[in-house]
């Protein structure tokens, strides 16, 4: 919970994404090497498979969500601005 905490705290997300931030920190630990199993990341320790973490993104980063043609008029913004919660 110290991880969610600084997340959350770190980029001013509101406290009512915790599950959000709950479900990336178990995300990026298990893609991550720990004691328990040496050598390997849980992931890879569980399906013997090497995770990738190209995927990976700052969590609470600014994103700008593209709008289709189809859902706006002719002087409406083209994307709206949103914060990354987890994976892309």
């Amino acid at each position: 919970m110290n991880m969610v905490r600084c997340m959350l705290s770190g980029k001013e997300v509101p406290k009512v994404f915790w599950p959000e931030a709950v479900n990336w920190c178990i995300y990026v630990l298990n893609r991550s090497p720990t004691l328990a199993v040496k050598g390997v990341t849980p992931e890879e320790a569980w399906s013997s498979i090497k995770p990738s973490v190209d995927h990976f993104c700052v969590f609470g980063c600014v994103a700008h969500v593209h709008v289709p043609d189809s859902r706006r008029k002719k002087l409406d913004n083209k994307s709206f601005r949103c914060v990354v919660l987890g994976r892309r």
